[in-house]
């Protein structure tokens, strides 16, 4: 045998091997892939099998006057206004403003039955000049709010910007967001605490924003935000 055709058996075991391997890692990939979609399916129906309890106050976000919702306490803001646009209890919306912000949700977030009342509420904001985050949820201290949560609110932008541990889990049509932010209480630090930024306001001192804004609140336990699970949890001081 000569030495070409030596090195053409050699090219040719090599490519055979070649091409076992490349399939053995596609079945492997194939293989964890579908691992990863029972495990994640596993998580999510373990977690709508839970029971989430309001950890906050005021989900459905009742004003207290024309610079405050009730329960809210800010933190880092020259000025708030806000005002309630519309409020939403069954199949029923009342429209507040003539603006169109009920009808605006139900078209692009939820369309469906509500068992309880909640308000939509516009936010216009200026930041003060300190360095400190401006926060519209700045009450970690007063109630229950470290171990295992999830923090969420359905939220549209209008101008300005936002920040703080939330991140969007879902962009529904229309500039609205579901965001959320969870903590497990994976160590013995955060049995006792939980990040206090939950949501900030502006990213920089003196800017100006303006939103809208429901169910803003805190609960027990991990929600499924993933498949866009939000809405009105039972409260804690009331149960």
């Amino acid at each position: 045998m000569t030495i070409s055709e030596r090195l053409t058996r050699v090219a040719e075991r090599a490519n055979t091997l070649c091409n076992t391997v490349s399939s053995q890692i596609s079945f492997i990939n194939s293989a964890l892939s579908e691992a990863e979609a029972q495990s994640s399916e596993f998580i999510n129906n373990a977690r709508a099998e839970q029971s989430h309890i309001l950890l906050s106050s005021n989900q459905q976000m009742h004003l207290q006057d024309a610079n405050a919702i009730k329960g809210f306490n800010t933190i880092g803001l020259e000025s708030l206004e806000v005002t309630r646009e519309a409020t939403l209890h069954a199949s029923n919306i009342v429209d507040h403003t003539g603006n169109g912000v009920g009808e605006d949700f139900k078209a692009n977030v939820f369309n469906g039955y509500v068992n309880g009342y909640f308000d939509i509420v516009r936010l216009k904001w200026k930041r003060n000049m300190a360095s400190h985050p401006a926060r519209i949820n700045d009450d970690w201290y007063r109630n229950y709010q470290q171990g295992a949560l999830t923090t969420g609110c359905y939220f549209k932008l209008i101008a300005g910007s936002i920040g703080g541990e939330m991140s969007a889990y879902h962009n529904f049509a229309n500039g609205w967001q579901l965001l959320g932010a969870r903590q497990s209480a994976s160590s013995i630090s955060k049995a006792f605490t939980a990040p206090h930024s939950k949501l900030t306001l502006s990213r920089n001192t003196g800017e100006e924003g303006e939103a809208l804004m429901c169910l803003f609140g805190t609960v027990s336990g991990f929600v499924n935000l993933e498949d866009k699970i939000w809405g009105l949890y039972p409260e804690f001081t009331k149960v």
